[in-house]
Parts: structure tokens; C-alpha cells; sequence
């Protein structure tokens, strides 16, 4: 099958982060972007990918977007994808009064709901957190699922929206039943539709991670020499994985139940996706014990790659790869590796922001570079 390299042609900055008003324009192949820390490096990737995600990988909220004495950004990109560009644009305004912000995204001009930006720019996101993936806790891997399923399953990803906000309203009035109240009776609702709603992620991030793992233990034999073997498998907490919906639901149903007491007790939703974790496992062994530094890191390279293949291979379309300052993070064996692995997967966009000189990158010839200082970015 023919791959075609989703790319960002043009993107354009206005009150976003650090920059006043800026446009890139980027090129196929690999873009370096250059400069010292705290210049703005970061958040020109962040931006990309806030394009491509509907929100911000980094901020929690919109707000953290604005620059501090602005009340609105704009973050608009211009993408080449298959049949014809596409021109994707976030709009955040701050409201006067509540000082709130609110996000608009529009697609070629038009209004749209993030379920209609989703997959139109995909991507693969690399930031120095994610060397910690396999050592770290679960919140970081399930991240790495939720986003691979937010641009490629349009029910999951409506399903990971209404969940959180299922979630948020399920644990305040948790909180309220912890503090006295005696009004249980909306508790069930808000119990089923969490359930419903978080069968349909479990069985989905299940599918992934077993699509994932032959990908990333291919990934790992091509970086190890097949020297070492990788496991993924999907761990609720509640129990076992299943791949049916309704089985799913009914024992999150049963375990919502079993612990309903400890919930009051706690204020807090203590079974669901939202506490799942997915398990890395090295030579049949649990990586986070068993695997060195050196192995989780090469682990995480693995899986990584995986996420590539696996839109490759899903789409037909190759995702844009950001990498945010990974290199000097790896020492130069893994980074030769990496470099290898994502040379070999052409086509490509990679974006790279790098705070020294990089080497050990030889097989990607840049094709752009760009020096950022102080939210002005100049080709070099």
C-alpha cells in the first residue's frame, strides 16, 4: 500500500504562548528548529499539535495558551493531505467578565466540532516525558492510547469527551454523599452512564494495544536485534480485559457496586477507565522492574514506532512526527536508532526542536531549519 506524508505547509501564530505574531512555513522531510531554552521552541510543536489534537498535549486548559495580558490567540495551520489542503484554525477569546476561555475550531473557514478536526492532521507526539512512559504511572499510557483513538475512532473519541464529563459530575456528587447529602438517587444515573460510556473505552484501547504490540515487538527486534521480546496487554482495574461491549459493561456495573461504599467513603470514582493501565513487559518480565534505564527507554522508542506503523497502516497516510528536544535526552546509541527507524519509514514530516547541536543524525537529511529567540523564528 502507498503511504502519502501528511504535512504542515504554513503555520501561523498570533498571540499564542511567547509569540506575538509569526508564520512558518515548513517543509516536507525533516524541519529543525533550533535556539536556547525558554525561547519558544516547545511551543511551536505545541501548537501543531494543538491543531491536530483539538487541545493542548501540555496545558491543562486553554487559558494557559493566552499570553498573560491578551485576551485571544489564534493558531492557524495549513495542511497537505490527500485529495486537497486543508486549513485548520484555533481561535481562543477570553471572556470579559468571567475571564473564562473559550476555544472555536474551524476547518477551511468553517466552524467545526472537534470530532471534525480529529484525524485531519495526524500525529505522533515524542516529548522528554515520554522516556518515562514505561517507568512512570499509568496516566501516560493511557494518554498514548486515548491519542492514537481520538484521531482515528470517532465514537471513542466522542466516548473519551462525554466520559470525562460523566466522571467530573459522577465524583462531585460523590463528594456531596461524603459530606452528608442524602440525595443517592441521581448516583445510579450517573453510575450507568459511566459504565456505558466506559465499556466502550475499555474495548477499544484493548483492540489498540493488540494491534500495537506486534507492531512495537517488531519495533523492538529491529533495535535490539532480536535480542529482546516485547509485551503489551491492557489492565482494567477492574479485572480482566474483554472484547465484547455489553460484557464490558456489565462487569463495570458489578464492580461500581462491589466498592460503592469506598466511593462515598473516598468521594471519588475508584473503578473505570480512568484508572486502567497498560502492562510493558520485557522477556516476560514487568519492564518498570525488570527492564534497566537504558531498556525502558529503548521500550518506549518501540512503542513509539509502533504508533507510526499503526496509522500507516490504518490510513494509508503517514502522521506528522514531532519530537520536542528528545535527542539530547538519548544517549547516542538509541538516538541512532530512532534516527534509523524513522528514516526507514519514509515519507515523513519530522519536526525536531534541539537546544545544542545535533548530532548522530546523519540518515535524516534537514531539510529546514529554523532559529527561534524570544517567539521570533527566522529560517536559517
Amino acid at each position: 500500500m502507498t503511504t502519502t506524508a501528511i504535512s504542515v505547509q504554513r503555520l501561523r501564530l498570533f498571540q499564542f504562548r511567547n509569540y506575538g505574531e509569526s508564520t512558518v512555513r515548513f517543509a516536507p522531510g525533516v524541519n529543525l528548529i533550533a535556539g536556547a531554552n525558554a525561547q519558544g521552541k516547545t511551543n511551536l510543536l505545541e501548537a501543531v499539535a494543538t491543531l491536530a489534537l483539538t487541545r493542548s498535549p501540555r496545558a491543562p486548559s486553554s487559558e494557559a495558551l493566552l499570553q498573560w495580558d491578551r485576551d485571544e490567540a489564534l493558531v492557524e495551520g495549513e495542511v497537505l493531505r490527500p485529495g486537497a489542503p486543508v486549513t485548520i484554525a484555533a481561535r481562543f477569546t477570553r471572556d470579559p467578565l468571567s475571564r473564562r476561555v473559550s476555544r472555536v475550531m474551524t476547518v477551511d473557514g468553517n466552524r467545526s466540532q472537534p470530532g471534525g478536526v480529529l484525524g485531519r492532521c495526524p500525529v505522533v507526539l515524542f516529548w522528554p516525558d515520554d522516556l518515562m512512559l514505561v517507568k512512570a504511572g499509568p496516566e501516560g499510557r493511557r494518554r498514548l492510547l486515548d491519542t492514537v483513538l481520538a484521531q482515528l475512532d470517532p465514537a471513542t473519541a466522542d466516548a473519551l469527551i462525554r466520559y470525562r464529563r460523566v466522571l467530573e459530575q459522577r465524583n462531585a456528587l460523590l463528594k456531596q454523599l461524603r459530606a452528608g447529602s442524602p440525595n443517592r438517587v441521581a448516583l445510579s444515573g450517573f453510575t450507568q452512564e459511566l459504565a456505558v460510556l466506559g465499556a466502550r473505552i475499555e474495548v477499544s484501547r484493548a483492540r489498540l494495544v493488540a494491534r500495537l504490540a506486534p507492531l512495537a515487538g517488531r519495533a523492538l527486534e529491529q533495535l535490539t536485534g532480536s535480542r529482546e521480546r516485547l509485551g503489551l496487554r491492557y489492565a482494567p482495574a477492574r479485572g480482566e480485559p474483554v472484547d465484547d461491549a455489553a460484557t464490558a459493561e456489565s462487569l463495570l456495573l458489578r464492580a461500581l457496586a462491589e466498592r460503592a461504599a469506598e466511593e462515598i467513603a473516598r468521594g471519588m470514582t475508584v473503578v473505570g477507565p480512568h484508572r486502567d493501565d497498560v502492562e510493558v513487559a520485557i522477556d516476560g518480565k514487568p519492564a518498570r522492574i525488570a527492564a534497566s534505564q537504558g531498556q525502558q527507554r529503548t521500550l518506549v522508542l518501540a512503542l513509539k514506532i509502533a504508533e507510526v506503523d499503526y496509522f500507516c497502516e490504518r490510513t494509508g497516510m503517514a502522521p506528522i512526527v514531532i519530537l520536542d528536544d528528545v535527542f539530547s535526552e538519548l544517549d547516542p546509541t538509541r538516538r541512532a536508532d530512532l534516527v534509523r527507524l524513522l528514516a526507514g519509514r519514509a515519507p515523513l514530516q519530522v519536526l525536531i526542536t534541539t537546544a545544542e547541536p545535533l548530532t548522530g543524525t546523519e540518515p535524516f537529511a534537514v531539510a529546514r531549519r529554523f532559529d527561534v529567540e524570544a517567539g521570533q523564528v527566522s529560517e536559517a
